[in-house]
């Protein structure tokens, strides 16, 4: 996926960075609760800004051409709909069989992959972006299409699916930013010339996507931190879980990348379309099949308190792997 580079600046503070937006977010929960109880609006203009920056920097060919990349596409696949549904009962029996609802909670929040988050925390990596939005159909199908089953053999009992609330949530933050982007790319380029795009453009999509990303992050922990600060256990009870959970299934995918021997990008695609989760569509799930048991849904809007910061430490493994490892099994 293009040149090999250096970390920059950016790279090297961003850790730092965003795990204080973490800590800021909170202190605003804790210290200005009616502040934090507005800042819902900022989460969803904020994820969508930074979508849209990268997908800017997406070309529609390369998407195309990424249908024909099969052997990524199908890891994938295998590891978010056939591997990961049972291992996420398993994890609940092992560490949640004494807590019902935190146990239904996490199947629900580990068996729905991303929609959003992890084409970010892609691009952040520099992995393969266009790969990762042709997955997208993929997700969106499968997780709709599973769902009941899985909650029917996992959770106990089949559910109402909203499709049209799904449905207006990929159109919102994945099929509005990617025509913008791809018009603004296209007008861009039209204009001005590639050469001014990559040269003058690209660099700055990276601190418009950062800024972005850290406003999200402080708007998302102050407008959920009071489910944090008024229900600990909860989040003690899934740490655990959780942490296994994310841990194992990246160390999976670099081993994947390595025994089929893929690309650095596509390697970094695969070990972030498999770790993030998408929590906006477990808590309408949670709600809309298990009203008579709230702290489902509890377990579900805590899972990003704790994936977050995971996917940060995630990013940082993997910007290492690319500058170091690129001579043995991920080729940069």
């Amino acid at each position: 996926m293009g040149e090999r580079r250096g970390l920059t600046l950016l790279d090297k503070i961003q850790p730092a960075v965003l795990i204080l937006s973490i800590v800021i977010g909170l202190f605003i929960a804790q210290r200005f609760p009616q502040v934090a109880e507005s800042l819902g609006w900022v989460v969803t203009f904020g994820i969508f800004i930074v979508i849209y920056n990268v997908f800017i920097g997406t070309e529609l060919r390369e998407v195309l051409e990424t249908f024909r990349n099969l052997k990524p596409t199908l890891i994938a696949l295998f590891v978010n709909f056939i591997l990961v549904p049972p291992y996420a009962w398993f994890l609940g029996y092992i560490f949640l069989r004494d807590y019902t609802d935190v146990w239904v909670g996490l199947i629900l929040y580990l068996i729905t992959p991303c929609i959003g988050w992890y084409l970010i925390f892609t691009d952040l990596a520099r992995g393969n972006v266009p790969l990762g939005v042709s997955l997208l159909a993929w997700n969106v199908f499968l997780q709709i299409a599973l769902m009941p089953i899985y909650l029917y053999f996992l959770a106990g009992r089949i559910i109402f699916i909203d499709l049209i609330q799904i449905l207006r949530s990929v159109g919102i933050f994945l099929v509005l930013p990617f025509t913008l982007g791809w018009m603004t790319r296209r007008f861009v380029v039209g204009v001005k010339g590639d050469e001014y795009f990559h040269k003058s453009i690209i660099p700055s999509l990276s601190i418009i996507k950062f800024s972005a990303l850290v406003l999200v992050i402080i708007a998302m922990f102050a407008s959920q931190g009071s489910h944090l600060l008024e229900n600990p256990f909860v989040l003690i009870l899934m740490a655990l879980p959780t942490l296994t959970y994310f841990f194992s299934i990246f160390t999976l995918s670099l081993l994947l990348g390595k025994m089929f021997g893929l690309s650095y990008g596509d390697t970094a695609l695969i070990a972030f379309t498999t770790t993030a989760r998408n929590s906006e569509a477990s808590v309408a799930i949670a709600i809309s099949a298990f009203p008579a048991n709230p702290l489902i849904a509890l377990v579900v809007a805590i899972g990003p308190s704790i994936e977050l910061p995971i996917l940060v430490i995630l990013l940082q493994i993997l910007l290492w792997i690319r500058r170091y490892w690129t001579k043995t099994f991920l080729n940069g």
